[in-house]
């Protein structure tokens, strides 16, 4: 259920929310509990739940905001949509099943366009890198304790610079370092029926777990 404005006076435990103060509303419900998303006009954003307990609050997100199942672990998430330059950008707040509480994942609108790949825990992001568009990057990452964790980027250039050939740059990443892992021509984007959006779903569906850590085997006793 999503309202503009709300003409209630609503008491919690930590805010007095006045007439006429709540741009935008929405509500669910997890495990029987009622979860009520409120953003105001001062821009305060805030979850309570049922009994008016305040579970997270936030001054630096947008008005514009769903719940929504983002990691199909079967809760509902905050996701929140802004406009700018940069399509898609996107903030996420995940449920937290073991506390009841909802969190923040730290920098994801650095990631975005984020897409899940199937049944797994990782995810896929893109955006312009510059040039009207025609350098772009897609980035492989998971979120691990509320973190993005970036194993994979590919990077395309089609934009003729002179410092970087046109291509297609496959790297792996582990922290800050990156290491190239294989190169394509730019033409290849175009067997594609989606371009380079086709390319990206295709490469990542099926390449994903050559990024990943491999557990080291225990030795036979």
């Amino acid at each position: 259920m999503k309202v503009k404005k709300e003409s209630n006076i609503i008491l919690t435990n930590a805010i007095k929310i006045e007439k006429d103060t709540i741009l935008y509303s929405d509500t669910t419900k997890i495990l029987d509990q009622t979860y009520i998303a409120n953003y105001l006009n001062n821009d305060v954003f805030f979850v309570r739940n049922q009994n008016g307990d305040t579970l997270f609050s936030d001054t630096e997100l947008c008005p514009q905001f769903e719940f929504e199942d983002f990691d199909k672990d079967g809760y509902e998430d905050i996701r929140f949509h802004y406009l700018s330059n940069t399509p898609s950008v996107q903030d996420l707040i995940l449920f937290d099943f073991k506390s009841k509480l909802f969190k923040k994942v730290e920098n994801f609108s650095n990631y975005p366009a984020p897409e899940k790949i199937g049944n797994t825990k990782y995810y896929y992001s893109y955006h312009r890198s510059g040039c009207a568009d025609m350098n772009w990057d897609s980035d492989l990452f998971y979120i691990d304790n509320f973190k993005i964790i970036r194993i994979g980027n590919i990077s395309g250039r089609e934009c003729n610079d002179r410092d970087v050939k046109d291509g297609i740059y496959i790297n792996k990443v582990k922290g800050e370092t990156e290491t190239l892992y294989r190169t394509l021509s730019i033409e290849t984007i175009g067997k594609y029926e989606d371009y380079k959006w086709g390319f990206i779903k295709v490469y990542w569906t099926k390449n994903y777990s050559k990024f990943t850590e491999c557990p080291k085997k225990k030795l036979k006793t």
